[in-house]
């Protein structure tokens, strides 16, 4: 009784971390039958509405071009930020999580146009009155220089700022070296044993669910 399911009290009075990244596994047809109102709308994800008019506000105001998402050699896909929404015949194309160095559960949003910066700044807006210290990424030294873009025409978010990036510590083995040691969670003062990968292992779990969830309703039929 008086719990709050997507708080951690680890993390109390101030949150060291937290970690985003999407899951485009946890998709949705548009063809597909039954509610849909999710379970945990408004609890755990944040109202689509509400997303895609803060997604229309920042895509306004910066006149974004799409972005190869190149580090190096490397290509990211949640490094593309793109505003079309996929040309198939799925509806929400995945979902996007923040969770804190812990893997508890925070927030999360409905993808509609793939992994574009605008969704994980809506999560780092949503999550910033905890004073989270990083905020880490797999994408950080492609996202920072865009939310300082992005706040420089929107005042209002120059407060995210504050929050230090993190490479997280394995993907920044896939950056180039000058990237690792810049933005890597184990050159960041203050980061601890916080290796920012947390949200891949929440999104390991959630992908293996919705994929047995996938078969078993097929073989149900």
């Amino acid at each position: 009784m008086g719990i709050s399911p997507f708080t951690c009290l680890a993390c109390v009075p101030q949150m060291h971390a937290v970690s985003v990244d999407g899951n485009r596994k946890h998709y949705r047809f548009r063809s597909a039958t039954g509610s849909t109102e999710g379970l945990f709308d408004g609890a755990l994800f944040a109202n689509d509405d509400d997303v895609a008019n803060f997604v229309h506000y920042v895509q306004n105001a910066t006149k974004h071009a799409s972005g190869k998402g190149m580090c190096g050699s490397s290509q990211w896909t949640a490094a593309k930020e793109t505003c079309r929404a996929s040309a198939s015949k799925i509806d929400e194309e995945g979902i996007e999580i923040a969770v804190c160095r812990h893997g508890v559960l925070l927030k999360a949003l409905n993808m509609f146009r793939g992994e574009i910066f605008a969704y994980p700044m809506y999560l780092q807006k949503e999550l910033s009155t905890l004073s989270p210290a990083f905020f880490c990424m797999d994408v950080a030294c492609r996202y920072f220089p865009y939310l300082e873009k992005v706040a420089t025409q929107c005042p209002e978010l120059q407060t995210l700022q504050t929050m230090r990036p993190l490479l997280s510590v394995m993907h920044a083995k896939a950056h180039t070296w000058t990237c690792e040691l810049k933005w890597g969670g184990r050159t960041q003062e203050g980061a601890g044993n916080t290796i920012g990968e947390e949200v891949e292992q929440v999104n390991s779990f959630l992908s293996r669910a919705a994929m047995s969830t996938k078969y078993m309703s097929k073989g149900a039929r």
